[in-house]
């Protein structure tokens, strides 16, 4: 349901009060044709336009969106403040996820249509993984594991990038050799068109390790490939 609240008349100090009930977030970025990464989830609050009529109106929105996923990744509940910054053509993002126990995602920055340019900050604490599945899904499946750390979304929205590093927690299946490994306090950095593994320790189920090094590369997040090279010592794989 999409309500409008307003007295709409030909003044700049016009207003208008925008009330959201379960918005679905994948249709409002289809209505602006952002497609580079997928945002989910049903949206409530209130967006306000000031100065409606005037030459550049001020936009501004508080909402909370329920559900919310990053590509196919759970992260909880985001409460968020958004607003259009005219002078620099891009719609600023001050936003917070809360999910279940400890787990919280901050993502503070911008994404610009003018320019055709994006860059969003993602502090995780204990963040789901899962949306890494959604990149790999090639190679790797059930993922379960938590992020801590700090990675960008950032280029030009036709050529995106994760920049960052992170340490990562928990268990991922590697479907080629139907095999589920174990990840503790590892770092994973991200470059452009790369993630790089630098000598991590994996585990099998009985407690053996692998160390892996190596990297996934891609093009815009998308036309995965891999070089990836395991030392084991009495490593489980089928």
């Amino acid at each position: 349901m999409l309500a409008i609240n307003g007295t709409a008349t030909k003044s700049e100090n016009d207003s208008l009060l925008v009330t959201l009930n379960d918005i679905d977030v994948s249709y409002v970025l289809n209505l602006v044709n952002f497609h580079s990464v997928d945002f989910l989830g049903m949206a409530s609050g209130e967006a306000r336009i000031a100065g409606a009529f005037s030459e550049k109106p001020l936009l501004s929105a508080d909402v909370i969106v329920k559900d919310f996923k990053f590509e196919t990744g759970r992260m909880g509940t985001l409460y968020a403040h958004v607003g259009y910054n005219d002078t620099e053509g891009r719609i600023e993002i001050d936003a917070k996820a809360k999910d279940e126990g400890d787990r919280s995602t901050i993502i503070n920055g911008y994404v610009s249509p003018r320019h055709n340019y994006i860059d969003l900050g993602i502090q995780a604490n204990n963040t789901r993984a899962e949306f890494m599945e959604s990149f790999c899904n090639s190679f790797m499946d059930n993922v379960n594991a938590d992020i801590n750390g700090t990675v960008n979304v950032v280029g030009p929205l036709n050529n995106i990038n994760l920049v960052g590093k992170a340490e990562v927690n928990g268990s991922v299946r590697i479907s080629s050799l139907n095999t589920t490994y174990w990840m503790r306090g590892d770092s994973v950095r991200f470059i452009p068109d790369e993630i790089k593994f630098l000598g991590d320790t994996i585990y099998d189920r009985n407690g053996n390790i692998g160390i892996l090094t190596g990297s996934v590369y891609h093009k815009h997040l998308t036309n995965l490939s891999y070089d990836l090279n395991i030392e084991a010592h009495d490593l489980l794989a089928y």
